[in-house]
C-alpha cells in the first residue's frame, strides 16, 4: 500500500469506523470491501489519471441505455397526432447521442441564439450576487446537468476558496457532455482529476436519485453540498415541479443547498409566446440540435423546413415553447426505429422534438412552491431591448428542502468510501 500525502486541510489520522459500518454484518460486503483495499485498479486509479497528458478520465456510469432506447421505441410508435400530441423524444434522449452533445455545444456558441448566449454573459454577475449569502461553508458541488461545464466553472472558482479538498461531481446521461464538461474545468481550474467523478446517470427518475443519494454518502459522509440544475433544465421536461420535487426530496439534506436557474418573461400573453418560440427558431444550430436524436437513432431523412416552434401560455405560471418536427411531404414515410422495426409516419403527422419555458416571476415562485423548497435568496437579470436584446430574462435562485418536510437521509458516520479510495493516490 503506497502512502500519499494529505490533501491540505484533511485531517490525516481519521479513525477507522467502528466495523459494523466497514460491512462486517454482511459478510459479502465485507469481503468486497477487503478486497477494494488491496485492489491494484483502485489503490492505483488516481495515478493513472495524473501520470500523463492524455485526456483520462474517471466515469461511474449508471445509465441504462437499453431502457432508454425502449423508451425511445416506445415513444415513436405513439398514434399520429397533430402540434406534437402523439410521437416524441423525451427530454432525456435529447442529449445522448454523441452527435446530440456537439449540437448543443455548438447552439451554445450560436450568436443566432441570443437565449443561451445572454444566459452565459450575465451568469457570473448573477451568481456573485448570490455567493456571500451562502457563507463559508466547506461544500462539494454536485452538478445536475453541467451542458459545457462553463457555468459549472464559476461556481467552483468560488467554493473551492472555501474548501481545498472540494470535489466536483457533474451528472449526466451523456458520456459526451461529461467528458466535455469534465476535462474543460480540469484544464481551466487545475482541478486534479482525482477530485472530479463524472457520473453517468438520468436524474429525472426517483431510483435513480436514491441511488445517487446513496453514492454521495459513501464519498462525502455528512459533509454538505451544493447542488444544481442550471441552464433551464428543469423547463425542460414535460411536468417541471415534479422533476424539482423529486430532487429536492431525495437528494438534499438539512445542510445541503440547490442552485436553480431558470429562463424569466415579463408577463404571460399570446404575442410573447410567439416572440419566445422565434427566438429559438433563429438558430440553425439550435435546430440542428433538436433534430439530432432524430436523425441519429431513425433512418428519417431530415428536412429543417419540417421544424417549427410552436409558442402558447401555460396556465399563469410560463410561456410554453414546443419544438415539433411534421411531415410536409404529403406523402406516407416509414421510420425505422432502433430495434430496426418501421412505424408508419403518415401525411400531417408529428414528432415533438423538444420542450421548454419561460417563467414569469410570480410563476417562479409558484413552481418552487409546488416543488417542496424554500427559497432562501435569488438574482435576476433582465435582457433589455436596448442593446438589441429580447423582453426576457434569467433567474437564479438558492434554495433549501421545505422546513418542517422529512429531508433526505442523513448518511452513517464514518470514513468515507471517498478517503479509501484515494488514501493510495500518491506518488
Amino acid at each position: 500500500m503506497t502512502a500519499r500525502t494529505a490533501d491540505p486541510g484533511e485531517p490525516t489520522d481519521r479513525p477507522d469506523p467502528p466495523p459494523d459500518q466497514r460491512g462486517a454484518a454482511d459478510p459479502l460486503r465485507a469481503v468486497e470491501l477487503a478486497e477494494a483495499e488491496q485492489s491494484p485498479v483502485l489503490s492505483n486509479l488516481a495515478r493513472v489519471l495524473a501520470g500523463n497528458e492524455f485526456a483520462w478520465s474517471l466515469e461511474l456510469v449508471g445509465e441504462d441505455q437499453a431502457g432508454k432506447l425502449a423508451t425511445l421505441n416506445g415513444d415513436l410508435r405513439r398514434r399520429a397526432a397533430p402540434a406534437g400530441a402523439g410521437k416524441r423524444i423525451a427530454s432525456g434522449i435529447s442529449y445522448l447521442a454523441a452527435e446530440s452533445a456537439i449540437a448543443w455545444v455548438k447552439a451554445c456558441q450560436d450568436p443566432y441564439y441570443p437565449v443561451m448566449r445572454r444566459s452565459i454573459e450575465s451568469f457570473e454577475a448573477r451568481w456573485s450576487g448570490l455567493r456571500p449569502r451562502l457563507g463559508t461553508q466547506p461544500y462539494h458541488y454536485v452538478s445536475l446537468g453541467p451542458g459545457d461545464g462553463e457555468k459549472d466553472a464559476v461556481i467552483l472558482r468560488d467554493l473551492r476558496r472555501d474548501n481545498s479538498r472540494l470535489c466536483y461531481v457533474p451528472v449526466d446521461s451523456s458520456t459526451e457532455m461529461l467528458r466535455r464538461a469534465t476535462s474543460s474545468l480540469t484544464g481551466q481550474l487545475k482541478l486534479a482529476r482525482s477530485r472530479a467523478l463524472p457520473i453517468r446517470l438520468d436524474f429525472s427518475t426517483e431510483e435513480n436519485l436514491t441511488e445517487l443519494r446513496g453514492r454521495l454518502d459513501q464519498l462525502f459522509g455528512a459533509e454538505p453540498v451544493l447542488f444544481s440544475l442550471i441552464g433551464n433544465t428543469v423547463a425542460n421536461f414535460e411536468n417541471d415541479a415534479d422533476l424539482l420535487r423529486r430532487i429536492a426530496g431525495t437528494l438534499l439534506r438539512a445542510p445541503d443547498r440547490l442552485v436553480v436557474e431558470v429562463a424569466t418573461t415579463p408577463r404571460l400573453d399570446s404575442a410573447l409566446a410567439a416572440e419566445a418560440s422565434a427566438e429559438y427558431a433563429s438558430s440553425r444550430t439550435f435546430r440542428e440540435f433538436v433534430t439530432s436524436s432524430l436523425a441519429h437513432y431513425t433512418n428519417l431523412c431530415i428536412d429543417m423546413d419540417s421544424v417549427f416552434f410552436e409558442g402558447s401560455v401555460e396556465g399563469d405560471r410560463a410561456l410554453l415553447i414546443k419544438v415539433i418536427y411534421e411531415n410536409r411531404t404529403g406523402q406516407e414515410l416509414r421510420i425505422t426505429l432502433p430495434d430496426r422495426t418501421d412505424v408508419p409516419f403518415p401525411p400531417g403527422d408529428t414528432i415533438r422534438l423538444y420542450t421548454t419555458r419561460k417563467y414569469t416571476r410570480g410563476g417562479v415562485a409558484s413552481l418552487l412552491a409546488d416543488s417542496g423548497v424554500d427559497k432562501l435568496y435569488d438574482a435576476h437579470c433582465d435582457f433589455t431591448r436596448s442593446d438589441g436584446g429580447t423582453p426576457f430574462g434569467m433567474e437564479l435562485a438558492v434554495v433549501e428542502a421545505r422546513r418542517g418536510r422529512p429531508p433526505a437521509a442523513e448518511p452513517r458516520s464514518g470514513r468515507m468510501v471517498a478517503a479509501d479510495v484515494w488514501r493510495r493516490d500518491g506518488p
